[in-house]
C-alpha cells in the first residue's frame, strides 16, 4: 500500500507537469514588439521605500521583509508564476517587459539582497562565516543590479537608464569595498556613481536633485576610504577594470557624457511635446489624458462667449455651467490619480504626486476665475437692461438694482478666494513672489472697482425706495472707492469706467440737492396760488382735483399739513391762597360726652 501510494504520488506529479505547462502557456506569451521609453524613477522609489519601511530607524530586517512581500505582489500582478508546488525558476526576458512594473522586479530583488547583506554586516562582528555570507548577498545584489541595467538600456528611457547605471555602480562599489581586494575598481565604481548622480541632479527637478544630493553625501566617506586604501596598496591594475572604469578613474567623460546628452535630448523633446496648461505665464504639466480632454473642451466652450449686448443670458449661463462641470470632472480624475498614487499601487514618485497636486490647485483657481467672469457677464447684462440697451424678452422678469448688488457681492467673495488660492499654485517656482504681488494688486484693484459699483447700486436701491439721505451717503462712498481705484488703474477702459461712475454720482447728487431746495421752499402759510385746491378741503363740493389741463398730479391733501392757530389756555397760578383768612368752624364740631352716657343714650 505504501508503495502504491508512492507510485500514485509520483504518477500524479508526472501528470501535473504537462497540465501546469499548459496552464502557464498563456502566461509565457512573449511580446513580439518591444516597448520603449519606459520611465521608472529608480532613485526616488528606493528612497521612499527605505524611509517608509524600516531604514529610517536602521531596521534592515523589516525592509528585507517588505521587499519580499512586494516581490510577491509584483509576480502576481505581472502573472509571473514559478510553477505549482515545486519552485521553477523563470528568467525575466526583455521580450516579456511591457510596463514599468517588470523593471521593479530586479530592483526589489537587488534591494532585498543588499538589505540582507547590511543586516549580516551589523550582526557579523568577527565571525568569518557571516561575513562571507554578507559578501555573497552583496554579489547577488550586483547580479540583479546588472540585470536592471540591461533591461533599462533596451526598453527604458535615457533618464531611466542613467538612474539604473548610477544605482548599479553604487551597489558594485559597496560589494568591492566590502570584499577588500580591488580598491581601484571599487573607487572607479563609486566615481561612476558620483558622476551619474551629478548628471541626474542637473537634468531632474527639485525632488530629483534632493535625492541625488543625499546620495552624493553618502558616497563621500566611501570615496575617501577607497582613495586612502588605494594609495597604500599602489597603482591600479589595468587588467581588473574595463574601459568605463578606467575612464571614470581618470576623470574622462567617455560614455557618461553621451548618456547625459541623450538624457538632455529626451528631456527637451518631452518638454516640447508635453501637454501643459498655462496659468499666469507658467506651464502646469497635465499627465492624465482625460484631464487634458476636459481642459480642451473648456477652451472650446469659452470661445463661444460673446458680448452681453449680443449674446442671450440664458445661453451664456448654459455655457458657463458646462465649463464648471468640465472643471469638476477634471478635478475628479486628478483625485483618482492621487488616490491611486498614494496607495502605492503603481511605481509613482513624489514628483508625480507633486505634479498632480499642482494641477488640482491650478484647475481650482481657474474655476474661481471663470466664476468671476460669469458674474461680470451677468452684471454687464443687468446694467444694459436697466439702461434700456437690451430689450427684455417676452415673459422675462425685469431686472432690479438689488440683483446687481447680490452679483457684485458674490464677485467680491470670489476675489477673496482668488487671493487666498492663487499663490498656492506657484509656490516654490521661480518668480512666484512677483506673480503673487501682481495678483494681489490686481485683485485689490478689482475689489475697489466692484465696491464702487456695489455702493452705487445700493444708492439706486435706496433712492428708488425714497431713502434719499442713505442714497446720498452711498453715492459719496462710491465716489471715494472710484477715486481710490484711479490711482491703480492702468488701462483706458478702466479709467473711462471710473469716469462714468463719477458722472452718474454727480448727476444723482445734483438731483438730491434739487430735492433739498424744493423742501426748503415749502411754506407753512399754505399755497400762494389761487388755482391750487385740495380734495380733503372740499369734500362737500364737487371740484376737480387735477391742477390744469392734462396735469398728472392729483392734489388730495397738503403735505406737510397746514398749521392752524389755536387759542392758548390761560395759565392759573394759585398764589393767593396763603393770604386769605378763613372763618372758624369750631362751633359746628360735636361735643364729647362720657362713655356711660353714650351707652344709655341710644333711646334718645
Amino acid at each position: 500500500i505504501v508503495g502504491l501510494g508512492f507510485f500514485c504520488r509520483s504518477r500524479s506529479h508526472v501528470d501535473e507537469s504537462p497540465m501546469g505547462d499548459a496552464d502557464e502557456a498563456p502566461q509565457k506569451e512573449l511580446v513580439t514588439n518591444l516597448v520603449t521609453n519606459l520611465t521608472l524613477d529608480i532613485l526616488q522609489i528606493v528612497k521612499v521605500s527605505q524611509s517608509q519601511h524600516g531604514l529610517r530607524h536602521g531596521d534592515h530586517a523589516r525592509y528585507r521583509q517588505y521587499c519580499t512581500r512586494r516581490l510577491a505582489r509584483l509576480y502576481k500582478a505581472n502573472r509571473m508564476s514559478h510553477g505549482r508546488g515545486r519552485y521553477q525558476k523563470r528568467t525575466l526576458e526583455v521580450s516579456m517587459v511591457d510596463n514599468e512594473a517588470f523593471l521593479l522586479i530586479p530592483l526589489m530583488m537587488s534591494e532585498r539582497a543588499w538589505s540582507y547583506a547590511m543586516e549580516l554586516k551589523r550582526d557579523a562582528g568577527n565571525e568569518p562565516r557571516k561575513r562571507a555570507h554578507m559578501i555573497r548577498r552583496l554579489k547577488k545584489a550586483t547580479v540583479h543590479a546588472t540585470e536592471l541595467v540591461n533591461l533599462c538600456d533596451q526598453v527604458g528611457s535615457a533618464r531611466t537608464a542613467l538612474e539604473a547605471e548610477a544605482y548599479s555602480s553604487y551597489i558594485f562599489g559597496c560589494y568591492l569595498s566590502e570584499q577588500e581586494r580591488d580598491w581601484d575598481r571599487a573607487l572607479a565604481k563609486f566615481m561612476r556613481a558620483r558622476k551619474a548622480f551629478e548628471q541626474l541632479a542637473r537634468v531632474g527637478g527639485p525632488d530629483q536633485a534632493e535625492v541625488c544630493r543625499e546620495r552624493l553625501e553618502e558616497l563621500e566617506p566611501s570615496l575617501r576610504y577607497c582613495t586612502y586604501k588605494r594609495g597604500n596598496e599602489g597603482s591600479p591594475v589595468a587588467g581588473s577594470m574595463d574601459e568605463k572604469d578606467m575612464a571614470a578613474l581618470k576623470g574622462d567623460g567617455g560614455e557618461g557624457d553621451e548618456r547625459l546628452k541623450a538624457v538632455l535630448a529626451e528631456e527637451s523633446g518631452r518638454a516640447s511635446g508635453a501637454v501643459t496648461t498655462g496659468w499666469r505665464g507658467y506651464d502646469i504639466p497635465i499627465r492624465n489624458g482625460k484631464v487634458r480632454e476636459c481642459l480642451a473642451n473648456v477652451a472650446v466652450q469659452l470661445a463661444k462667449i460673446e458680448s452681453p449686448l449680443i449674446m442671450a443670458t440664458d445661453r451664456a449661463l448654459a455655457i458657463f455651467d458646462k465649463v464648471f462641470m468640465l472643471y469638476s470632472d477634471a478635478r475628479q480624475h486628478l483625485r483618482d490619480d492621487l488616490a491611486e498614487a498614494s496607495s502605492g499601487a503603481q511605481s509613482d514618485s513624489t514628483s508625480r504626486l507633486t505634479d498632480l497636486k499642482l494641477a488640482d490647485r491650478a484647475i481650482a483657481v481657474m474655476s474661481i476665475e471663470q466664476t468671476i467672469q460669469r458674474n461680470k457677464f451677468l452684471v454687464d447684462s443687468a446694467n444694459a437692461k436697466l439702461a434700456g440697451e437690451i430689450r427684455l424678452a417676452k415673459g422675462e422678469k425685469a431686472t432690479r438694482p438689488e440683483d446687481i448688488v447680490h452679483l457684485l457681492s458674490a464677485t467680491l467673495q470670489s476675489y477673496e478666494e482668488l487671493i487666498e488660492s492663487g499663490p498656492e499654485v506657484l509656490r516654490g517656482m521661480d518668480g512666484a513672489e512677483r506673480i503673487e504681488e501682481e495678483l494681489r494688486v490686481e485683485c485689490m484693484t478689482a475689489q475697489k472697482m466692484l465696491s464702487s459699483d456695489r455702493a452705487a447700486a445700493l444708492g439706486k436701491v435706496h433712492s428708488s425706495a425714497g431713502s434719499h439721505v442713505d442714497a446720498a451717503i452711498l453715492f459719496n462712498r462710491s465716489a471715494e472707492h472710484a477715486a481710490g481705484v484711479s490711482g491703480f488703474a492702468a488701462t483706458r477702459a478702466r479709467v473711462n469706467r471710473i469716469g462714468a461712475i463719477k458722472s452718474g454720482i454727480d448727476t444723482l447728487l445734483a438731483d438730491r440737492k434739487g430735492l433739498q431746495s424744493g423742501l426748503e421752499d415749502v411754506s407753512l402759510e399754505g399755497p400762494t396760488s389761487s388755482e391750487s385746491c385740495f380734495l380733503m378741503e372740499s369734500l362737500d363740493e364737487y371740484k376737480p382735483a387735477v391742477l390744469g389741463k392734462g396735469a398728472s398730479k392729483v392734489h388730495i391733501m397738503p403735505i406737510p399739513n397746514r398749521m392752524e392757530s389755536l387759542a392758548v389756555r390761560p395759565i392759573v397760578l394759585d398764589v393767593a391762597g396763603d393770604e386769605i383768612v378763613y372763618p372758624t368752624l369750631t362751633h359746628r364740631s360735636a361735643k364729647k360726652g362720657s362713655t356711660l352716657r353714650n351707652l344709655f343714650s341710644w333711646k334718645k
